[in-house]
């Protein structure tokens, strides 16, 4: 997780937060009770939701990450922990549940069922579970494909991201940090594609209801054709 660590002083800058992400969740999470943040990075979407009738706890494996969360928004609970661990949190404790950032991605085929499961169980009855990934579908009919570079003119970055050696199952997700012309650092981990039809039948395999599906936080209709996003809302049960 070192690439990860390095990366959460760079984060905000590199992924500021975004009105229209806070307004989708905050419209959609319910008003009240405590909510889960999985992979909450450096926890901006968390620390917002906060309000007089909601709670938040921002979840994420790397220790970086949690530091800055925790400097940055001390409203909100954080806690290192493994999306694949959080069953170790108190069932029917959440109302609301949501991972974004193509966390899921992380996750093998073959655990998806099992942390479905686990997100069914932390759930009150008729709460919300909501996530977003690349939608992967047009990227599998290709080896690789090299994301824009993204430019922070500001703070002279550059952030340059890959996906090489696609296949249906698995993926390398390649990135690198440059400022001034210097490379700071750059990282490679394994993603595993899992496609839109995959996403739905799992879910519905763990009892979740589909409320809506759009290719991005504007509400933008998902096409499989597409390059996108992928944004799924369901409710348990």
């Amino acid at each position: 997780m070192a690439f990860y660590s390095d990366f959460a002083g760079h984060y905000e800058k590199v992924f500021p937060f975004r009105d229209g992400v806070f307004h989708f969740l905050d419209g959609r999470l319910p008003p009240k009770g405590r909510v889960l943040d999985i992979g909450c990075g450096t926890g901006g979407y968390c620390g917002r939701l906060i309000s007089n009738g909601r709670t938040c706890l921002g979840i994420d494996l790397d220790p970086g990450m949690i530091e800055v969360a925790q400097a940055a928004n001390p409203g909100s609970e954080y806690r290192i922990l493994d999306m694949a661990a959080i069953g170790v949190l108190a069932p029917t404790s959440f109302t609301g549940i949501f991972c974004l950032g193509n966390v899921l991605p992380h996750l093998p085929s073959a655990d998806l069922a099992g942390f479905l499961a686990a997100v069914w169980k932390l759930l009150v009855p008729g709460g919300i579970w909501i996530f977003q990934t690349v939608n992967f579908d047009p990227l599998l009919v290709t080896h690789r494909y090299d994301f824009p570079v993204l430019e922070i003119p500001e703070a002279s970055l550059q952030f340059h991201r890959s996906y090489q050696d696609i296949t249906s199952k698995s993926l390398l997700f390649s990135t690198h940090l440059v400022q001034g012309g210097q490379r700071l650092f750059s990282g490679e981990t394994t993603l595993y594609p899992h496609t839109a039809r995959e996403f739905l039948a799992a879910n519905r395999e763990a009892d979740f209801t589909l409320l809506d599906h759009f290719a991005d936080y504007m509400e933008t209709p998902y096409d499989p054709l597409v390059r996108s996003g992928n944004v799924m809302v369901f409710r348990k049960g």
